[in-house]
């Protein structure tokens, strides 16, 4: 297939661009930077809510594009909540259009876990209540929406995939995850707020490449997906693991802050993306910190 994915030098999109040269796609970047981060076939550089969108085709050396992955997000907060609106729904609704135009067959994009808010009901389905915590997460439920009606009214194929918490090379520093491997890597003490009993589900980046590689192709694949893996674990748990892991001298130490999400549990049900598509993620917690600590 011939596949255009937005947002390619972000940390998902570099990793989706190699997965997919690996199994021999012709891969096309888009971004924003003017020279593409991971080796693709072609790149584009280009602004996702401008009209740039429609003049695709004529920046391109194939004549055919035959399926959309849409990775490009703003995930600004505030004061930026017009330009995420602007940047989200409308670059989404473009590339949509431009689907519908060019008879693009395949359009997928991620979404994220938290649309539904705190969760209520266990394990976590696609059927969940929403309550988007912020306005970046009410632009994924409205992109949601976006790619559903040009699937039933126009017979774009879509899928969206509510992803839960990323890992891998590149994933971003300052999260839970690679700071803990870090600190314990180095000998530094762990800090936990609250109870350290709040449950976070690990996916390993490469996992969401091979599921979105499996959807290009499974014509099951329609509406809303949770993309996620077994890797269940408390932040507690987390800290326990990279010390063990690592051997590592570290202290797990208790901050005495509270932290308003201990009691969040997101515990997710892959039993719908298990049957549309036959994902099932293969990258342990384990080896996803061992991974992160050799690289860093």
């Amino acid at each position: 297939m011939k596949v255009l994915i937005t947002g390619s030098n972000g940390f998902i999109g570099g990793h989706v661009c190699k997965y997919l040269k690996e199994k021999g796609e012709y891969v096309i970047g888009l971004g924003r930077r003017e020279k593409s981060v991971p080796e693709v076939d072609e790149y584009i550089c280009c602004d996702m809510d401008s009209e740039a969108i429609d003049g695709i085709m004529a920046s391109v050396k194939v004549d055919k594009i035959d399926a959309i992955i849409h990775l490009a997000a703003d995930m600004r907060k505030e004061p930026y909540n017009v330009e995420v609106v602007a940047h989200n729904c409308v670059g989404t609704q473009r590339l949509l259009e431009f689907a519908e135009r060019e008879h693009i067959g395949v359009f997928l994009q991620l979404s994220s876990l938290p649309v539904i808010g705190k969760p209520e009901e266990h394990p976590i389905t696609e059927k969940h209540s929403l309550k988007p915590p912020t306005v970046y997460h009410a632009t994924k439920i409205a992109e949601e929406l976006l790619a559903n009606y040009a699937d039933y009214m126009h017979g774009v194929r879509t899928a969206s995939f509510r992803i839960s918490a990323p890992v891998g090379p590149g994933v971003n520093p300052k999260t839970i995850f690679p700071t803990f491997v870090t600190k314990a890597k180095n000998g530094e003490d762990l800090i936990l707020s609250g109870k350290g009993s709040r449950v976070q589900t690990y996916v390993h980046v490469r996992d969401i490449a091979k599921a979105l590689y499996l959807a290009l192709y499974s014509g099951k694949a329609h509406g809303i997906y949770n993309l996620s893996s077994y890797n269940a674990v408390s932040n507690k748990q987390l800290a326990e693991l990279c010390v063990k892991l690592l051997e590592s001298d570290s202290r797990i130490i208790f901050s005495g802050k509270e932290d308003f999400m201990d009691d969040y549990i997101w515990d997710v049900s892959l039993e719908h993306i298990k049957e549309d598509i036959g994902y099932e993620p293969e990258i342990l917690i384990e080896e996803a910190i061992l991974e992160y600590a050799n690289m860093a």
